[in-house]
């Protein structure tokens, strides 16, 4: 289907939704613009199919540190955001925007180097919607990181947390990327969050990151996202902190959300980029600046430890499906 003629399609949607009955509804829940039609998630993944030899099934979404990554694959086909078919355009200073396909270490990968936040104006289904387009083109497992602050205590900045569970507090508000008609081509209406984060490439990482003399640094807990663009308040920390947090971001719920109601399995960590500021009595204050000098001093050890859970990825005959 041409892309002008879905572009037309989806405006003709907008148009009937004014009209009332159903489509009235779904205009409703879904936010200020109707999700993609399936057709225009598969123009996306055919105009990037069509132009690379390789079929990758790991996908990964580079958070702030590393996005140089996608620089170390091989026979790399790059493409910028915007000159993909209906794709966001990243607008966060340290996100490159753009899609890398290559291979690393042998196995081929799909990075994203950029992701797109609800703060910079996008609905979560338009955050999220990459994962749709790494899904129709045959990935199955998906690497999810980000730069988050630490909320426990026994945390220090430079930490590597696994993401054993989240929080998704946009969710609690009634906004999900999944919000509006369920197409069974991608999953369930009603999908199971627990176990989202796999348990067991957690224990295979857990394992092994000895190996990469991490063991010190890299913790397991739980992750909160937040709409941002703010940082949060005092009581809003130690609200999150009662509740059992121990980091809190600005992403990768909805990208997670996503990708397992797709079927995907997900493993995600965050380095911790700051340690969040639960007391009144300081001048102390966040910055992005201190999330990317932390980011860029852990480089080579998120790129290690990535490397290594793509590796585990790989060799231990996953199929989609088999949970």
């Amino acid at each position: 289907m041409e892309r002008k003629q879905l572009q037309n399609g989806r405006a003709g949607l907008r148009a009937l939704a004014s009209g009332g009955g159903s489509m009235c509804l779904e205009q409703t829940v879904s936010g200020d613009e109707t999700p993609y039609p399936y057709e225009m998630i598969e123009e996306s993944a055919e105009f990037l199919l069509s132009r690379t030899k390789l079929r990758p099934k790991i996908g990964v979404i580079c958070g702030s540190g590393l996005g140089p990554l996608a620089e170390q694959l091989e026979d790399r086909d790059i493409f910028p955001y915007e000159t993909i078919p209906n794709f966001p355009v990243s607008t966060v200073a340290g996100h490159a925007g753009r899609m890398v396909i290559g291979t690393l270490d042998g196995v081929p990968v799909m990075c994203m180097q950029g992701r797109f936040h609800s703060y910079e104006g996008y609905p979560l289904w338009k955050c999220a919607m990459p994962v749709r387009v790494m899904k129709l083109m045959g990935v199955d497992q998906l690497l999810v990181t980000n730069a988050a602050g630490g909320i426990n205590r026994e945390f220090n900045i430079g930490d590597i947390m696994i993401i054993k569970d989240h929080i998704n507090m946009q969710g609690f508000a009634g906004d999900s990327p999944l919000r509006g008609r369920n197409d069974e081509r991608y999953g369930p209406r009603f999908p199971a969050m627990n176990n989202a984060y796999d348990k067991t490439l957690r224990q295979k990482t857990l394992e092994l990151v000895k190996d990469l003399g991490l063991q010190d640094v890299v913790r397991e807990g739980v992750y909160v996202m937040l709409g941002g663009p703010t940082y949060e308040t005092v009581a809003e920390l130690n609200l999150l902190r009662v509740v059992g947090v121990d980091a809190v971001g600005m992403s990768t719920v909805p990208e997670v959300v996503v990708a397992r109601h797709c079927g995907m399995r997900v493993f995600a960590f965050s380095l911790i980029t700051n340690m969040c500021i639960v007391e009144y009595d300081t001048e102390a204050k966040a910055s992005h600046t201190e999330v990317i000098e932390t980011a860029t001093m852990r480089q080579k050890d998120l790129q290690k430890l990535a490397r290594l859970i793509i590796k585990i990825m790989s060799e231990d005959g996953y199929v989609a499906g088999d949970e």
